[in-house]
């Protein structure tokens, strides 16, 4: 019986790391000082439960100033995306952003209707980039370009705290 609760105890234990995604982990072993909910509840979002990895590209501490840049990936069923979540603390105030981008072998006029079907159309930076912004969350933009022969289709999406 002592066995089995110990077994029991340690898949708990497992379940539990599992359940940690990477920039909880980030956050301790960085010692990063300020907005630590908004960084967890925007990469709880983002990322859930998708397998990812990410890497820390800078951080910085000095005086009232605190930053952290984050890359990684993150993985979909059919496909993986590059993502940046960067944190920035002045004067009390915090600012968290995630930017993501990935391709996608279709035309944008396909994954229109895949990605941004609900999004609103915001407009055009040039005959292959169309704009878009989240119907609820003006903070979320997203962007899609086409290639040259149309085959594929560049989608980038960013999102910060307001």
């Amino acid at each position: 019986m002592k066995t089995q609760l110990f077994i029991a105890g340690l898949l708990m234990a497992s379940t539990q790391v599992v359940a940690k995604n990477s920039i909880e982990t980030i956050i301790e072993k960085y010692n990063v000082e300020h907005c630590h909910t908004e960084l967890k509840t925007m990469a709880s979002d983002i990322i859930g439960s998708k397998k990812h990895r990410l890497l820390v590209s800078n951080q910085t501490n000095k005086n009232e100033l605190e930053t952290l840049l984050v890359t990684g990936v993150l993985e979909y069923k059919d496909r993986q995306s590059h993502i940046t979540f960067s944190m920035s603390h002045s004067g009390g105030h915090c600012e968290v952003a995630y930017k993501e981008s990935f391709a996608v072998k279709n035309p944008c006029i396909v994954v229109r209707e895949e990605v941004f079907k609900k999004w609103q159309f915001k407009g055009k930076l040039n005959d292959e980039t169309h704009v878009f912004s989240h119907k609820r969350d003006e903070n979320f933009v997203g962007y899609m370009t086409s290639t040259k022969d149309g085959s594929y289709c560049l989608v980038s999406r960013q999102k910060k705290t307001s």
